[in-house]
């Protein structure tokens, strides 16, 4: 039996690379930025990496930050090295920008600086023997000029959508967003199917459909495991309601690997998935999954 072919979900495993302090717009924690120990971050993702794809299969997206205040150092030789390391395993790295200025709003709508910052990510990717497969936007951010950055570099997969947020002095808004993939319109902030498709598929958090709060959405380390499952619960009501698969994925931190209670919360949630009607799929995979969907769908 084909498990991909026959899940009710399928799941994409996305991992950010990055460290624990960043908390540019929560004056709650003074607006605290720590610089990152990037040694540090070589033990952890190396270490995620060994407990992680054996539970996945390999599949697994890595998206290494790039912002304001860590512009190149998960970009180096020596981090580098472990996505490559992942990638053996069959894992996939992805652009991932931070333009968030401390307590003061967001870069991600200046249009010559992103595309400067991105085509040096996504260059330092490439020279390091690494094929980016796609984006995804630090807060959910992604600017309406972005379809058209990401075509120009050869990427055709986005993972900045939570369903439902509308935060737009971040360049964060996904009020029409979907549930599942779809094909970003043109104005990726239009509704699936609303004015003309870009080449762009949107392969969107898993979420209740319900808020966007932490317990709205799969962000591991920000919800308890029997939430997690509840809102997996309405994913795959949703997929036997439609009588069509979801396309969704879950979002989890290197910097969590010093919390040994989330450590174990993300190993609890992966070993669900397989048993609750779930398949771990790539970036690609997932996309081309969606296709087929589509390819079904017009027939």
């Amino acid at each position: 039996m084909n498990a991909t072919a026959n899940a009710e979900v399928w799941l994409v495993p996305v991992v950010d690379v990055n460290w624990l302090v960043f908390a540019p717009f929560d004056p709650g924690r003074q607006f605290r930025i720590d610089p990152p120990k990037v040694e540090q971050s070589i033990g952890e993702t190396r270490e995620l990496g060994g407990l992680m794809l054996d539970l996945t299969g390999g599949r697994a997206v890595l998206t290494p930050h790039s912002g304001t205040y860590c512009r190149t150092g998960y970009y180096e030789a020596p981090m580098l090295k472990v996505y490559r390391e992942w990638a053996e395993r069959g894992a996939e790295v992805a652009v991932h920008l931070h333009e968030e200025i401390k307590g003061g709003g967001v870069r991600f709508g200046e249009e010559p600086h992103v595309r400067e910052v991105f085509a040096d990510c996504h260059r330092r990717l490439v020279e390091g023997g690494l094929s980016p497969v796609a984006y995804r936007g630090g807060h959910n951010a992604y600017a309406p000029f972005m379809n058209d950055v990401l075509s120009e570099h050869g990427i055709a997969i986005d993972l900045s959508c939570l369903p439902g947020l509308d935060k737009p002095e971040r360049e964060a808004i996904w009020t029409k967003g979907s549930v599942s993939a779809y094909r970003l319109p043109k104005d990726p902030r239009a509704a699936e199917g609303e004015g003309g498709a870009s080449p762009i598929v949107e392969v969107p958090i898993g979420s209740d459909g319900a808020g966007t709060d932490y317990r709205n959405f799969l962000q591991i380390e920000q919800s308890e495991l029997d939430n997690h499952k509840r809102v997996w619960g309405v994913i795959r009501d949703r997929a036997q309601q439609g009588g069509r698969a979801q396309i969704v994925h879950m979002l989890f931190h290197t910097g969590s690997m010093g919390r040994p209670d989330w450590v174990e919360r993300l190993k609890a949630f992966l070993r669900f998935v397989p048993s609750a009607g779930g398949v771990f799929v790539g970036a690609e995979e997932a996309a081309r999954l969606f296709e087929r969907q589509r390819e079904r769908q017009a027939a």
